[in-house]
């Protein structure tokens, strides 16, 4: 589910010593209180025990010590700017932060719609981004949602990556809404000739991308990969983007990551930058053929 390894690294400054009568990590559940869900399997490695609010994480370094780690804590937030349909209910084009923690198997969305006014400000729901003022963002469904820690991440997101947007957001304005209305018939490709070139450009892309993601994935993590996608209808080419987000899930619900036995966090942090070359290659190498 997680690299216990590097958070255990990364949190170095957060473990306190931990006085017990014997110093195998393994063997610490009912001194924590807590049920031992990952033994470190070797010198070096750490146990990982679990209670309803927590993971407790246990190592030796100049003794046996612990990382107290709150899963409220472990969430990750992704912002995207949308500008081709996919079924939500708000106008296009629009942004979305997407809120998830797979400790706490909860996640939630907030969409904006991004305007362009006649002064040339761009607002996304009620705020401008020239005012740089933080909205309520309230994700309510949150347990979460009043920890600071989670509203300085979010305030980051808002102040520091949604303005590195703004160059895409003005050109979608100036330049992506020029067909919106038009009553054009759809453009016609050429002749069977030109047609299979178009093809055959198409196939050589996604062969060149699945070699790729054959080194970027582990058998197991694409067999995981496969059974999603295999439930998925992919109608048109906009509902290619995103694979990522039915992957989580299908994580969150039946627990794929422990049934393949592969770190989730992991897969999902890497299917989240896959381009959307990437990710059109990795539906036409996993999904089934057609009978």
């Amino acid at each position: 589910m997680y690299d216990w390894n590097a958070l255990w690294h990364q949190r170095e400054a957060c473990r306190a010593g931990f006085d017990a009568s014997h110093h195998d990590a393994n063997e610490l559940a009912d001194a924590l209180r807590a049920r031992l869900i990952h033994p470190a399997a070797a010198i070096g490695e750490v146990a990982v025990y679990e209670d309803a609010e927590r993971y407790l994480l246990a190592g030796h370094a100049d003794g046996l010590q612990l990382l107290e780690v709150m899963k409220h804590g472990l969430f990750d937030i992704t912002l995207r700017f949308v500008s081709e349909d996919e079924g939500q209910d708000v106008p296009l084009p629009y942004v979305e932060i997407h809120v998830d923690n797979l400790a706490t198997e909860e996640q939630a969305v907030w969409r904006g719609e991004a305007r362009l006014d006649d002064d040339g400000h761009i607002w996304i729901g009620k705020r401008t981004l020239d005012e740089d003022v933080l909205p309520a963002l309230p994700f309510d469904e949150l347990s979460f949602t009043d920890q600071a820690e989670f509203r300085e991440a979010l305030a980051q997101v808002w102040h520091e990556d949604l303005p590195q947007l703004r160059p895409l957001i003005e050109a979608w304005f100036h330049h992506g809404d020029a067909d919106i209305g038009s009553e054009e018939p759809a453009a016609h490709y050429g002749d069977s000739t030109r047609v299979q070139q178009i093809c055959d450009r198409y196939a050589e892309i996604v062969r060149r991308e699945q070699a790729v993601l054959s080194r970027l994935f582990s058998d197991d993590e694409l067999r995981l990969i496969a059974g999603v996608i295999g439930s998925v209808e992919f109608d048109s080419a906009a509902s290619c983007r995103g694979v990522w987000l039915a992957v989580e899930a299908r994580i969150i619900e039946d627990e794929l990551d422990q049934r393949h036995q592969v770190d989730g966090e992991a897969l999902l942090a890497r299917m989240k930058g896959l381009s959307y070359a990437q990710e059109v290659a990795l539906i036409e190498a996993l999904s089934p053929l057609s009978e």
